[in-house]
């Protein structure tokens, strides 16, 4: 019996395929390289749902925060944050329910946002191994800022003793202007901030600190030196009681995150170039700020006691002076150093290796054609 069309007999009598002359699935192949893994893997320009996950979670995958990956970074973090709000309890003392929930999806919102700002510098720090790009300035401001910023609102929502002596200074319908998400938000920052901190050391070792300012150097002294110095003038009754206290670590907070972000605005100057600072911290940051003012300005105005914003100027400072940092570096990384950025994040130097041999042998003549290339 003769084999039928694209079937052969070998020697042994066994049947085997041999190719349809009319069959092209892989004739092109070797010209093709993306065809057999098209077939395998499915078409890369089809969106899978691989790609669709990868971009919900781009806030810690992403490096460079193009527009799509920050559309959908950001649902990501509305729907969590609002799931959030929805399930957890949320505080009563509002004149209605629904916007005692609709206050609480703002509040976990913005403590999701700011709270998820600090795993893309750390995953980021940990792919690469380096701290480089990352102002140790910066790290141990922060450090210092959140631990201020952790006692003041874990003491004013947990002390009785501080919460009395607010409704005495307030009046006695006056609310505590704390709630649950903001001592979560506090004690997670400051957990987070001590890891970058750690890295700093681990990855580029204790001489990395010795790079601070010494005017940074100086601040940060000084502000533990007003930290003591208070707690024992409040434990011994000398002019200064516990609310007025954290008043002062809500001020030295506000101190810090006034301060702690020049120095990494001038590394970035300095170096011309974002990468190793994470934009996505920024872009969360910017978020969590203006929702945290919203979220302030609305529960005063449906409780109709402004109060909260004069008795909690720690939390309205943080959010303004974030928000205007947050985009002198949205403004470094998108409009002054973008080509510096996108080549950080796609893993490509910034000069061929030919450019680099050019430069370190001095060739002077081939600098200039070099220079406006990367222009």
């Amino acid at each position: 019996e003769q084999p039928s069309t694209g079937e052969a007999v070998n020697n042994e009598g066994i049947e085997s395929s041999v190719e349809n002359p009319h069959d092209d699935s892989g004739a092109n192949d070797e010209n093709d390289p993306n065809g057999t893994a098209a077939r395998i893997f499915g078409d890369p320009r089809r969106p899978s749902l691989r790609r669709i996950l990868s971009l919900f979670l781009s806030p810690v995958t992403d490096e460079q925060g193009n527009p799509l990956s920050i559309f959908f970074g950001l649902i990501s973090i509305f729907v969590f944050g609002s799931i959030l709000g929805l399930l957890l309890p949320n505080d009563s003392h509002f004149p209605s329910q629904s916007y005692a929930t609709l206050s609480s999806c703002l509040g976990y919102t913005y403590f999701f946002a700011w709270s998820v700002s600090f795993y893309p510098q750390v995953l980021s720090n940990f792919r690469r191994r380096t701290t480089q790009g990352l102002s140790v300035e910066f790290s141990s401001l922060n450090v210092l800022g959140f631990a201020c910023y952790t006692v003041y609102n874990v003491v004013l929502f947990t002390s009785p003793t501080v919460q009395a002596l607010y409704k005495h200074r307030y009046g006695a319908d006056a609310q505590i202007p704390v709630q649950s998400n903001d001592v979560a938000f506090a004690v997670h920052a400051f957990c987070l901030s001590s890891i970058t901190l750690m890295q700093i050391l681990h990855y580029d070792g204790i001489q990395a600190t010795r790079q601070m300012s010494p005017y940074i150097m100086a601040m940060i002294a000084l502000i533990m030196l007003i930290c003591i110095v208070g707690a024992l003038m409040c434990t011994f009754g000398l002019y200064l009681n516990w609310l007025d206290y954290i008043y002062v670590l809500s001020l030295c907070k506000i101190a810090v995150t006034l301060v702690k972000y020049t120095p990494q605005v001038y590394l970035n100057w300095k170096r011309k170039s974002t990468s190793g600072w994470s934009i996505w911290q920024i872009l969360l940051d910017l978020t969590g700020g203006f929702l945290s003012n919203l979220q302030l300005v609305l529960d005063c105005n449906a409780l109709g006691d402004f109060s909260g914003i004069t008795g909690n100027v720690a939390k309205l400072v943080l959010g303004q002076a974030s928000i205007v940092f947050d985009v002198i570096f949205c403004t470094q990384h998108y409009l002054l150093y973008p080509t510096s950025a996108a080549a950080a994040a796609s893993g490509r130097p910034l000069l061929s290796s030919q450019e680099t041999t050019s430069f370190q042998e001095g060739d002077d003549e081939d600098a200039p054609e070099v220079l406006s290339t990367l222009t």
